[in-house]
């Protein structure tokens, strides 16, 4: 069987890093498959550069192809956000996962995959108030003899969810190597554009989405409640915080507690906005957006294709025609959440921009 690589990525943005990672995984692999969050990324806030030209610059790293990891997986906790992605490199046929590890313990991480299955772990998270302070104290007794790092890294949480859902394709941590990493390069970005007040790259800047889910909490009649990462009072919170705050950052400051994240909150607030339950991130995604390809990732599109499996690919928006009827209803409510994006962008762009664009042919 050919190798075909697939990494799960945010690229938010691009940077060394990830480049590294691309080239471990092409050695020796026939194609390699980024499955790339959409417009919005797991800390509950818009990507700051659109998914498109996310995936163009991907694709100029070294991946062959660019697929679509759609909302709301994109935004989900970790669970959902690894869960989802493995379904998708599983269903389109790749044979092994890379992914960053600040250990890069494979054994360690896949002991913690199988205590995250246990009950003595699920019932040990009931009602837990600090979910990430439990986690790591019930890993530690579940999983004697595995170094505590293993549980506390960014990457290596991911990691581990992945090595919980694999089934087919085959996990390959690799060790991060030291670079300046995402959140710097946004911050240095931010800042940079504050300075000078110039936006030339177009970015994204995360205080537009948390201004207008200010503005939707402010006006709400009562708690917009039954909506994910909602429950044991988040939403409420934020709903307080709102009637009481000067702008979107405002809010989520007044609202933050030890018990809840900033992320948590952020993903509550947009959950609530897009109208997003439970039940929907529950569900696994029937499809998957063609976002960029070079000519090594087409003609391994065209072989992917034949064996579709438990997802359908489509190119472009004529292609949710073909969709079944619950891919149509997932695509709907992705195209919803890239509305509000667009509302985001500089310049903010109508609702519908992000139909008309096709994938990137590098």
């Amino acid at each position: 069987m050919e190798k075909i690589s697939a990494v799960i990525c945010e690229l938010n943005p691009l940077h060394q890093g990830h480049t590294y990672l691309f080239q471990k995984a092409k050695e020796n692999a026939r194609c390699l498959i980024a499955i790339m969050s959409g417009n919005f990324v797991q800390r509950g806030e818009c990507a700051v550069f659109d998914k498109y030209t996310r995936a163009a610059a991907a694709v100029h790293a070294g991946a062959d192809l660019v697929v679509e990891l759609p909302f709301p997986w994109c935004s989900g906790s970790a669970a959902f956000f690894a869960r989802a992605g493995v379904h998708i490199a599983e269903s389109i046929g790749c044979t092994h996962l890379y992914f960053g590890s600040e250990t890069g313990d494979l054994q360690g991480l896949q002991l913690a995959a199988r205590a995250l299955c246990s009950r003595e772990f699920q019932e040990g998270m009931r009602g837990a108030l600090q979910a990430g302070v439990q986690r790591e104290k019930l890993l530690a007794r579940l999983c004697p003899g595995v170094s505590p790092a293993v549980f506390l890294g960014k990457n290596d949480i991911l990691g581990a969810e992945y090595c919980r859902f694999l089934q087919k394709v085959i996990p390959m941590p690799i060790k991060r190597m030291d670079c300046t990493g995402a959140t710097a390069l946004r911050a240095a970005m931010a800042e940079e554009i504050l300075r000078t007040g110039e936006n030339p790259k177009g970015a994204v800047l995360s205080h537009r989405l948390a201004d207008l889910l200010f503005y939707f909490l402010r006006c709400a009649d009562t708690p917009p409640e039954g909506f994910a990462e909602g429950a044991g009072g988040v939403i409420r919170r934020l709903y307080k915080a709102a009637r009481e705050a000067e702008n979107g950052e405002d809010m989520f400051l007044r609202a933050a507690t030890k018990q809840y994240t900033n992320a948590r909150l952020r993903r509550s607030a947009l959950f609530a906005l897009t109208k997003t339950t439970l039940d929907m991130l529950r569900a696994q995604p029937t499809y998957t957006r063609v976002l960029a390809a070079n000519a090594q990732g087409r003609a391994c599109l065209a072989g992917l294709r034949k064996d579709e499996g438990q997802i359908q690919l489509i190119t472009n928006h004529r292609g949710r025609n073909e969709l079944s009827a619950q891919g149509r209803r997932q695509y709907l409510h992705g195209e919803r959440a890239d509305a509000i994006y667009t509302l985001c962008m500089e310049p903010p762009r109508p609702a519908g921009w992000f139909a008309a664009v096709n994938p990137k042919m590098v």
